[in-house]
């Protein structure tokens, strides 16, 4: 059957999964090497899924439908967009665990008979004992432990094998050792040859002490040794587990993320598939169908975050327009024109923001929630400086993701002071965003590439498009 008829055909079986699944581009790939089975990758904000036409043939329909559910899931789970690592790279074993844990679990809600009947293996939590729905990381925390055990079984057969052909060169010694004592008794009549046996039997006494002196260093140091190569060892376990693992891997995650690189890309993508998810649930809700168990967790996250007041992204292109800071940086994925095989320029234009936040004594600590709440959903194109200030400037740091413990303020309102830095390192700021409940004055210098954003109970009857800046008001239910 053609695959786009499968595809309508899920679609009509899974409606939630099926939304998903009709945002996402579908293209056959006739190369294995590109595309050995059926694998979904990002492709710029949304999701590309490939298949290989030749693997398609000859699968049942309930076998292809359960295959997109598979790569649904993965982007529903928010796989293809997970940072697992923000500090460093992943070796290919590690990345290829990752890869095993991800599919453990979205294979806890397919059915795996129809694929079983086809000849696909697959890999299920079932078949390690473990419980079903623990979660991606979990999962992947029980591969290491499960590579550490394979690692000590290997250690503990070769230790018994090492053991067996020990005892047999101790039996040998033991048979020498009867052999001299026998002939040790036939000399004990004769008192002057015992006399010397015994001051000799002393100096053997004291040597070998010596030598048990030297036998415990050597042990000692084998045990170092051991130590040492222990890392080795659960390194090569975790080799041959995921080199395992990944054989029977139903899909193709060659494309995936594996370490920090293009995080922001990531963020923003995320964001797009929570839209995409909160509006599957809300399209099911409407036709009164029901929202797939496994998500409803996820969709009662995606709907507590906060909002945003405004189109961040359009705000930024109306004022900014090109007057974005351009970042350059190496990357694999785009290859060297100049250089074949080499890294090369990724672009990406970023914009410095100048954050207000307002501090006075009228702005409440819900307020100063949504704010925050509001600066987490900006465009990850930026970087911001925030500044606290109520009548004059208080504090001031450059924004990473989490908001000072302790606000600084709470006297009067003043927004001058702001609006005074802004002007002055105009250069430094493509653009300026003021946090505020809006009780005082706005300064007839204000300029036009500032935002107002007013607090849920802030003034909404202030002048505040003096000289053409903007305003929004963020609702009274966020």
């Amino acid at each position: 059957m053609d695959f786009e008829k499968i595809c309508m055909m899920f679609t009509l079986q899974e409606p939630f999964y099926g939304i998903i699944l009709s945002s996402m581009r579908r293209q056959a790939i006739n190369n294995p090497k590109i595309m050995p089975t059926i694998g979904v990758r990002r492709s710029k904000d949304s999701f590309l899924l490939g298949y290989n036409p030749e693997f398609i043939e000859g699968k049942s329909v309930e076998t292809i439908m359960q295959l997109l559910k598979h790569e649904v899931l993965h982007v529903a789970f928010g796989h293809l967009t997970t940072v697992w690592n923000s500090y460093d790279c992943v070796s290919e074993s590690e990345h290829k665990l990752r890869n095993a844990a991800e599919d453990l679990e979205v294979n806890c809600y397919i059915n795996k008979t129809p694929l079983v009947a086809d000849g696909m293996r697959g890999m299920f939590v079932e078949e390690f004992g473990w419980e079903k729905s623990l979660g991606t990381r979990e999962y992947y925390k029980l591969l290491k432990e499960f590579a550490e055990q394979m690692a000590e079984q290997q250690k503990v057969k070769q230790s018994v094998k090492s053991s067996g052909n020990g005892n047999g060169a101790g039996t040998s010694s033991m048979n020498d050792n009867d052999d001299n004592q026998d002939e040790d008794e036939d000399m004990d009549d004769n008192s002057e040859e015992q006399a010397t046996s015994d001051e000799d039997n002393e100096d053997e006494n004291n040597d070998s002490q010596n030598d048990d002196m030297e036998n415990d260093e050597n042990d000692t140091a084998d045990n170092n040794g051991n130590d040492s190569s222990k890392g080795d060892d659960i390194n090569d376990a975790n080799e041959q587990l995921a080199n395992d693992l990944e054989d029977r891997m139903f899909d193709d995650h060659s494309d995936w993320p594996r370490d920090n690189e293009g995080t922001q890309d990531l963020e923003t993508t995320q964001e797009i598939v929570d839209t995409l998810l909160d509006f599957a649930a809300q399209e099911c809700e409407k036709s009164h169908g029901d929202i797939p168990g496994e998500m409803v967790g996820r969709i009662e996250q995606i709907r507590k975050k906060p909002k945003p007041a405004t189109d961040w992204k359009r705000y930024f292109r109306r004022y900014l327009g090109n007057e974005f800071t351009e970042m350059i940086r190496k990357s694999k994925k785009r290859e060297s024109r100049r250089f074949p095989d080499a890294a090369g320029n990724r672009h990406q234009r970023k914009s410095h923001i100048l954050v207000a936040i307002d501090t006075s004594g009228s702005v409440s600590m819900p307020e100063y929630r949504e704010f925050f709440g509001q600066i987490r959903t900006l465009t990850d194109r930026a970087t911001f400086h925030v500044v606290e200030c109520d009548a004059c400037i208080q504090h001031e740091y450059d924004y990473n993701g989490h908001p000072n413990e302790v606000l600084h303020g709470g006297g009067g309102t003043s927004f001058e002071p702001v609006i005074d830095l802004f002007i002055k390192d105009r250069k430094k700021y493509d653009a300026l965003v003021y946090f505020t409940d809006g009780y005082a004055t706005i300064p007839l210098n204000t300029p036009k590439e500032t935002l107002w954003v007013i607090s849920s109970n802030g003034d909404k009857k202030n002048n505040y498009r003096t000289n053409g800046a903007s305003v929004v008001f963020i609702p009274k239910h966020q």
